[in-house]
């Protein structure tokens, strides 16, 4: 297991990757709402190029105004994030996420 780069906690980077850490499976426009960003995409992009192991899947989806649509979904496998889960660095940056951000802190 290679040893990525761990963002800071009050970043974009971080809120992505503390989330995908947790489990969960993003979107762009989710982020948009979530974390008022129009640059998600270029943070999984840059989590990727510190050394992070992030899948991503394209998925169809409609619209409200009733549109097929091409999204991408990202997100980390289960045994993947079980293994960074094993770093202590992982485990100190998931530490600070939580005392920082309690009401973020995702089962």
């Amino acid at each position: 297991m290679n040893h990525p780069k761990v963002p800071s906690v009050s970043t974009h980077k971080g809120h992505i990757l503390y989330r995908l850490l947790r489990g969960a499976r993003l979107r762009n426009k989710q982020l948009f709402h979530e974390i008022d960003t129009c640059a998600s995409g270029a943070r999984f992009c840059e989590l990727r190029s510190d050394g992070w192991d992030i899948q991503d899947k394209f998925l169809y989806t409609t619209t409200k105004e009733n549109k097929q649509v091409h999204v991408k979904e990202y997100f980390m496998k289960g045994d993947t994030i079980k293994a960074y889960k094993q770093l202590e660095s992982v485990q100190d940056f998931l530490n600070r996420y939580d005392s920082r951000y309690p009401s973020d802190n995702i089962a």
